[in-house]
């Protein structure tokens, strides 16, 4: 049974004790038969109306008070302040520290666009850092790979996670040519993609070395938000040169 419909119970047996009460006070006051006939003597002083009982007059106080009780107070929703949206929150904060990594690359190279022409850099170089990205991944494939076989006998049991993982790094190594063919067979897309690929794994780095560690150590919005700058500013010099690479 919820609150109101508690509270209106509560008051509808206080007034059906107030009128009990009530009833219980008249029947009192009324004037019986006998004494109705017998007359007064004379001089005597007329007889008083006995008083109500209390406990009318602490009914009808405890009565009040549980209705003032069950009267519906102000909205909730008017005496809370309106929050903010989040998402707003969330993208005045990221937008305010790449407009803070802008300005300090301005500050620094004299150009405001320096980290655009910083990421058309980088595009050029999209081949040779996908094949450095594939060697990494490939070697570390390769090493776990071998540890399925570690439990051969002797001394290729011992080498076979070694000569896999090296093997796996010389076959990432030589994957440039393969990555710049892709590249050139999905053009356009190819030339909108490679500023994203440069930015990766940089905004990767960015997110694991300083953003991720912030929030796991809840520090103060402030110091976040610095902690923020990087990987806000190297998000959008990739967003911004994209456009003007596939235009």
């Amino acid at each position: 049974m919820s609150a109101p419909t508690v509270t209106k119970a509560k008051a509808a047996g206080l007034r059906a004790k107030v009128r009990k009460l009530k009833r219980g006070a008249a029947a009192a006051t009324a004037p019986t038969p006998a004494a109705a006939t017998v007359p007064a003597p004379a001089g005597a002083a007329p007889a008083a109306a006995p008083a109500a009982p209390s406990g009318t007059a602490g009914m009808r106080a405890k009565l009040r008070r549980t209705k003032r009780a069950s009267a519906p107070g102000a909205p909730a929703a008017a005496a809370k302040v309106r929050e903010p949206n989040p998402r707003l929150r969330w993208l005045a904060f990221n937008a305010a520290a790449a407009g803070a990594g802008h300005l300090a690359v301005w500050s620094l190279a004299g150009d405001p666009m320096a980290g655009v022409d910083l990421m058309a850099r980088m595009t050029v170089s999209v081949p040779q850092l996908a094949a450095a990205g594939l060697t990494v991944g490939a070697a570390y494939g390769g090493w776990r790979a071998g540890g399925l076989l570690k439990g051969l006998p002797g001394l290729f049991g011992m080498a076979v996670r070694p000569l896999g993982a090296l093997g796996a790094a010389l076959w990432g190594q030589g994957t440039a040519p393969l990555v710049r063919d892709v590249l050139d067979t999905i053009e356009p897309w190819g030339t909108l993609l490679s500023p994203l690929l440069a930015a990766g794994p940089l905004a990767a780095a960015c997110w694991y070395g300083l953003d991720r560690r912030a929030a796991a150590a809840h520090l103060t919005w402030p110091a976040r938000w610095v902690l923020r700058i990087p990987l806000a500013t190297v998000v959008v010099s990739s967003l911004l040169y994209a456009p003007g690479a596939l235009l």
